[in-house]
This record gives structure tokens, C-alpha cells and sequence, in this order.
């Protein structure tokens, strides 16, 4: 059954319905006529009306794709809730909706419940029907916001009172709203030992996909490097010019453990990360992320490849925006160790964490392997 239905009323209409029935025989039997015929009228209006009861809404479905939405810290999404009516109508009804707070309604009186938004929105349909409620949101916090609950209260066409259908399945539609973008000091330096994709003035290595020009023919230059074509136009031997490349690619490894739970400033952190992020998507940089909340699969704990480009920056906030106060962590050692035999660390690496002793080890031994950077929390590193 998709929708439950409650209506306390249905008994006590079943009770005057009878009380009605015994009224009309017993004004039959005392030759009452015309208050034989006030009750089949009020009779006609029960019956009716507890008919409609039983039988509204059971043709009523609600179209619960999967969907997910993205949203920007303060940006704009809605909530597209689409019901195809196939049975009796409804008039004068009201849909009443409960979502998780990472975002909001625009504009609109709600009430909270803990981390619940309720809120309520007409509704009306006719049979035969479709219509699309669209609830304008805006992303309030980080996190993922899923409609908890939904229900449709539907009031009796003839007196008060009202029945309710409350929709059973687990509703698919979620809205993601991605962590603050802080603007947080940055910057990196290219490996001129490891071939990449930077275009780099002084390097070791040279992509030969790119050729820039040529130059005079010296003795040193190798046979296969000389342009043929720019030779015979110039009369003289031309060697060709590539690009000069280096690798750039970053690693930042965020521990949220602290004890038994996450760190105090986790959502501070999040977005010092997130920050980072959005800065090497802009200058084309590669990055990988790791985090050590624990995660099934070949990795033990959150971990996002190499990669650049928007498909990345998108995988790599909807890994931050997911990450909760109630996630089970892994130790910062034991992520290092586990990064540190099955992966090869990058020109760059980031350590951000609020406990570097934890992380002395790794520190220590990747001091030759890597550019380490160590970011402790905020606080550490601006006590005043």
C-alpha cells in the first residue's frame, strides 16, 4: 500500500449513519413524514460523504524518481513533488512536507522540528489529473536534505473534520547543498624533476604533442627533432621547440578524527578544503582527496583519484558535502600508512590536521618524497 490512510472520523460517521437509519424507521412507524424525509436527506448527506471517505485518494500516486540536486552555499534549487490523480478529486487540501534543514524554503513561514523543516502548501487536484507542486529551496548548510515525510490532509466535502494519507515509501529526491567557499591563502610549485601537464619556462621534460616553433640546428639536437618543412623554406637545418612541462598534481589528506567522534571544527575545516579545491579547479591543477571517515570498497575510508576538470571538482565537493558529525572515522595514522603503500604520492601534499604528532611518522618519511605542507586548525595556526 503506497499511502496510509487515517480517519477517526469514519466510526463516528458509521454511528450516526445507524443512529439515522433507526430514526427514519421509527418516524415511519409514527406516520412523521417530513421528519422521515429530513432524515433520508441528512442519511444521503452522511452516506455520501463516508463513501468519498473510503474512497478518495486510493488512485492517487506520487511520481518518486531519483532525484539528486546540487546546490551552492545560498544558491537556488526547488523541490519538483508531481501527483497524477486517477480517482476522486480533491478540493481544498493541503500537502504537508518535512525535509532535512541543509536547506530552506524561500520566503515561506515554516516550522523546525530538531533538523526537520515542516511545511504545508495547498493542494487541490481533479481526477483525472496531473500537476506539479514546485516548492522553491535555498541551501542553508552543508549536507544532504532528503523529504523525510509527506502527507495529504484531506477535509470532508460535507461538515469538518479531515482524513489523512501519509505516503509509505521512502521518498528518492535529495538536494546536496555544497560546503561555503572561504577564501583561504594558497598556493603551490610545480616539480621540475616529474614530466606533467604545466607549462613550465625551466623543465627536464617537453611534450611533444606541443610544438611552439623552431631554432637553428646545434650538433646536440637529436635527428627526429628537426622540421623538415621549416628546413627547406629557411635553406638551413631547423630543430622544433615543445612546451616545457611539469607535474603539478596535489594530494590533501583532511583528518576529522578526534577520540571517539569528529573534530570540533569540522565544518571550518570542510571549507578550508573546499577552498583549496575551487582554487586548483581554476588553475588546472590535478588533485586527490582523501578522508579518514570510513567507507566500503577498495578503500577503506573516503578517497577521491587524481583528477581535474569540472567532473572533479563536482565528485570532490559532494565528497565533503556528505561527510557528517555521525560518520564512524579511521585513525589519521592508519589512513597515512594505507595511502602511503597503495597509492604514489604526488609532487604536493597537503596535511590537514589538528593533531601533527599523530602524523610525525609519515611526515618524517615523506619530507624527501614530497613538498609536505603540515595546516594544523585555524586557531593553531592564528592563536590571537
Amino acid at each position: 500500500m503506497v499511502w496510509i490512510r487515517h480517519d477517526d472520523d469514519t466510526k463516528n460517521m458509521k454511528w450516526v449513519l445507524g443512529f439515522l437509519v433507526v430514526l427514519f424507521f421509527m418516524a415511519m412507524a409514527f406516520l412523521q413524514f417530513t421528519a422521515a424525509a429530513v432524515i433520508v436527506f441528512v442519511a444521503a448527506v452522511v452516506g455520501l460523504q463516508l463513501l468519498y471517505s473510503n474512497r478518495v485518494g486510493k488512485k492517487l500516486m506520487f511520481q518518486n524518481s531519483r532525484i539528486r540536486k546540487r546546490v551552492l552555499y545560498g544558491g537556488d534549487s526547488s523541490w519538483k513533488l508531481i501527483f497524477k490523480n486517477d480517482g476522486l478529486p480533491i478540493w481544498g487540501g493541503q500537502l504537508k512536507i518535512w525535509f532535512h534543514d541543509a536547506v530552506e524554503p524561500t520566503g515561506e513561514r515554516v516550522a523546525n522540528f530538531g533538523d526537520l523543516v515542516e511545511l504545508d502548501l495547498p493542494f487541490t487536484i481533479g481526477s483525472k489529473q496531473t500537476i506539479e507542486i514546485d516548492v522553491p529551496i535555498s541551501g542553508k548548510r552543508r549536507g544532504l536534505s532528503r523529504i523525510k515525510k509527506m502527507e495529504v490532509l484531506i477535509p470532508h466535502p460535507f461538515g469538518e473534520g479531515s482524513m489523512t494519507l501519509e505516503y509509505q515509501p521512502m521518498i528518492l529526491h535529495e538536494q546536496l547543498v555544497f560546503p561555503k567557499l572561504q577564501k583561504y591563502p594558497f598556493g603551490y610549485t610545480p616539480s621540475r624533476q616529474k614530466p606533467g601537464q604545466f607549462n613550465l619556462q625551466h623543465s627536464l621534460f617537453d611534450d611533444a604533442f606541443q610544438p611552439v616553433g623552431t631554432r637553428d640546428y646545434v650538433s646536440t639536437d637529436q635527428f627526429n627533432q628537426i622540421h623538415w618543412k621549416a628546413s627547406v623554406r629557411m635553406q638551413n637545418y631547423q630543430t622544433k621547440i615543445f612546451s616545457q612541462v611539469a607535474n603539478e598534481s596535489m594530494l590533501f589528506a583532511l583528518n576529522v578524527s578526534a577520540h571517539y567522534g569528529t573534530i570540533y571544527d569540522l565544518e571550518e575545516r570542510i571549507e578550508e578544503l573546499a577552498s583549496y579545491i575551487e582554487n586548483c579547479f581554476s588553475a588546472g591543477v590535478p588533485y586527490a582527496l582523501a578522508v579518514n571517515i570510513r567507507s566500503a570498497g577498495k578503500m577503506p575510508y573516503l578517497y577521491l583519484s587524481t583528477g581535474l576538470g569540472q567532473k572533479q571538482r563536482q565528485q570532490a565537493l559532494e565528497l565533503l558535502s556528505v561527510i557528517s558529525k555521525n560518520n564512524a572515522t579511521l585513525s589519521y595514522r592508519a589512513m597515512l600508512g594505507h595511502l602511503d603503500i597503495h597509492t604514489d604520492l604526488p609532487y604536493t601534499t597537503y596535511l590537514l590536521t589538528d593533531e601533527p604528532l599523530e602524523a610525525i611518522r609519515f611526515i618524517t618519511k615523506w619530507g624527501g618524497q614530497t613538498e609536505l605542507t603540515v595546516l594544523p586548525g585555524r586557531k593553531e595556526r592564528d592563536p590571537a
